[in-house]
């Protein structure tokens, strides 16, 4: 109640705040980044308000199990034997639940029946955890990127509980990522050597828990071992945003990039269900916790030069790279966060197409996956 009043009365401040921004942007010289067009400038400052009021109102995304307009695209999927799911996935309070999923351009044939050819990207979506949903509108451009530019045949994106709703917080958005690679694997049949797990911002949060998981748990429990994975953009470290010492505006990228403090806490104070759980930890800031892979994995990272996460995104390469990790590692020059999320909604569509088109070469050249044409 207290962050509805604030923003209804700041509301002129804001509001005067974004104007004068706004005909800053008009001109040239007025933008964060000079190689910015008027559109760019503009629509990063834009989603940037939006992202205020939202984490102001707390107004997550209301999830639902019913296909929608994604129709036979979307998938209903079951939590798989409880015995899966154990360490950190195992909660008295937060249990495995029944999760959506949608697929690009359309579910894959039948347990069995996939061509040995294909690939298949399960992507986790961000959004600091609480909101998104992975459906057309929320993921649809990136999802179509991904079978469009890499030559995957077909594209997961989980429907995953968000903490800005009850019971939604850690580790319930993990245990929703491995009951849908298990669904890939176990259900549908298709072999871990040819999927890609794949996430942006908060989802490649998720990715590199998996991936903890999976060095931990697999062998013992069965869970075989992904060909390679992709990072867009990813909030490797959620502690940072919980240190009061910290501030997000004194980052030189602040202005070129529409990430606030506001939207970053609302993440990391609901997935820790405000301080119950330890945000330093291993499985929400890897940032702080580099680990080995039993297998090796090749993982792609993209990052935007003008990100405020860039100098994060630079020093987990870094680290994980020092354990081993075959890693390659593209900041993508005068972008802000999360590209292939929001790309064509800020005009950097280019920039995130570019991105995985890079993201392809590499797995080309360090895997054995089929990426078509």
């Amino acid at each position: 109640m207290a962050s509805i009043l604030y923003a209804l009365v700041c509301t002129p401040f804001f509001l005067a705040h974004y104007l004068f921004d706004i005909v800053c942007r008009i001109l040239p010289w007025g933008r964060p980044v000079k190689e910015w067009n008027v559109n760019q400038a503009v629509r990063v400052r834009t989603v940037r308000l939006l992202l205020l009021y939202w984490s102001l109102f707390s107004a997550g995304d209301r999830l639902k199990l019913k296909p929608g307009r994604e129709r036979n695209r979307f998938e209903v999927i079951q939590p798989k034997s409880p015995k899966l799911y154990k360490g950190p996935l195992k909660d008295v309070a937060i249990r495995p639940e029944t999760i959506g999923a949608t697929w690009t351009p359309a579910r894959p044939p039948p347990a069995g029946a996939m061509s040995r050819k294909a690939t298949v990207v399960l992507h986790f979506h961000g959004g600091a955890f609480v909101i998104g949903d992975g459906r057309d509108q929320d993921t649809g451009y990136l999802a179509r990127t991904l079978v469009k530019q890499m030559g995957c045949a077909h594209v997961c994106t989980p429907q995953y509980r968000l903490s800005s709703h009850k019971g939604g917080q850690f580790p319930a958005a993990l245990q929703d990522a491995l009951t849908s690679y298990m669904h890939l694997v176990q259900d549908l049949g298709i072999p871990a050597s040819q999927i890609v797990v794949s996430g942006d911002s908060a989802g490649g949060n998720m990715v590199l828990g998996l991936l903890r998981y999976i060095s931990e748990y697999g062998r013992e429990l069965g869970i075989p071992t992904p060909a390679a994975a992709a990072l867009w953009s990813p909030w490797t470290d959620v502690s940072a945003a919980l240190d009061v010492s910290l501030d997000i505006t004194a980052s030189p990228n602040y202005a070129s990039d529409y990430l606030n403090a506001e939207f970053a806490l609302w993440g990391a104070r609901t997935v820790t269900n405000h301080g119950a759980i330890d945000g330093s930890g291993p499985y929400l800031s890897p940032l702080h916790h580099p680990f080995k892979m039993n297998a090796p994995v090749p993982v792609f990272v993209n990052g935007g030069s003008r990100e405020v996460l860039c100098d994060d995104i630079k020093a987990f390469s870094r680290e994980f790279e020092k354990q081993g990790w075959p890693l390659h590692l593209v900041i993508s020059k005068g972008c802000p966060h999360d590209i292939l999320l929001l790309g064509p909604r800020m005009g950097f569509h280019k920039e995130a197409e570019a991105a995985v088109r890079d993201a392809k070469a590499f797995f080309s050249s360090k895997t054995a996956l089929h990426l078509g044409d």
